[in-house]
Formats: structure tokens, sequence, C-alpha cells
């Protein structure tokens, strides 16, 4: 488990359900958008997944022993501080259920960049739309108050 994402699977037999073990920290700046819902259950340390609600940001914290069902079609981005542990379980994509990345400008919650997927394997597929976003400075400009969104840095 290695920033920026640090997830592991760690049940592939099951048939309707992804399980994967979240440890932080990690270094994201994008939001997942997923068409069904997300359970979030925080085992160690504290996890701040940041939520895009009606075009308005909002974050919930999740404590030791917390849990957290994310409604369908949020975009959501966790944030995991070191020696955070968690885990989250996502239905199995099934025929043309697409997956999401998102990114909002920091300053003014303007939506900079947006890209979906049917997501087979996030270990192969989001390296690439990261780096479609960040090697792109136009992409990272917001058209609304001009900021520039910088790549996150790598916690350790």
């Amino acid at each position: 488990m290695k920033p920026p994402v640090g997830n592991a699977c760690i049940y592939k037999q099951a048939g309707d359900f992804i399980v994967m073990v979240v440890g932080g920290p990690n270094s994201r700046k994008d939001y997942h958008y997923n068409e069904s819902e997300e359970l979030f259950y925080q085992l160690e340390g504290t996890v701040e997944v940041k939520i895009i609600e009606d075009d308005q940001p909002r974050t919930i914290v999740l404590n030791p022993g917390e849990i957290f069902l994310l409604p369908a079609k949020v975009p959501h981005s966790p944030q995991r501080g070191p020696n955070t542990v968690g885990l989250v379980i996502e239905k199995v994509r099934k025929g043309k259920e697409i997956d999401g990345f998102l990114w909002f400008c920091e300053q003014c919650n303007t939506k900079l960049y947006e890209e979906y997927m049917e997501l087979t394997d996030i270990v192969q597929q989001l390296p690439p739309v990261m780096q479609r976003f960040y090697s792109d400075e136009n992409k990272r400009t917001c058209k609304a108050c001009n900021h520039i969104m910088q790549a996150p840095e790598l916690k350790k």
C-alpha cells in the first residue's frame, strides 16, 4: 500500500463486492466518482472524506470504529494521514458501469477536469489519468479564478 492511492484488494473471491484495505498517508487531489455506494469503515487513525454534494464541498470525518455509507454518484476524495487504516467495500462493476476521476479548483470549487472509464484495474488505469491531468497546465488552470492546481506532494 503505497501513495498516491495506498490500497490493496484483500478479498478477490467475492463475486459481488470489492473489499479493500486502504492505508495512509495518501497523496491525492482527485475525486472518485462511482455509480454505486461505497462503504467506509475506519480501523485506525482518522480519515477525512471530502465530498461534493449539490455542487458544494463538504468533509466527513471518520474516527476508528466509525462507518459511513457514501451514496452513489457522489464525488469523493478520502484524505488519509500517516498510520491510518480503513476498510472500503465497493460493488463489483458489471456491464457498462463507469468510474470517474475529477479535479476541482482548490480556491473556488469549479470543476477543472474529469475523465470516465470502465475501471478494471485502478493500479494500472489511474496513473495515466493523473499524468494526463498533472502534465497539462491548461487542465490544471481554473477558468473561473485562474488558480493553477499543483500536483500533490508524495507523503511518507
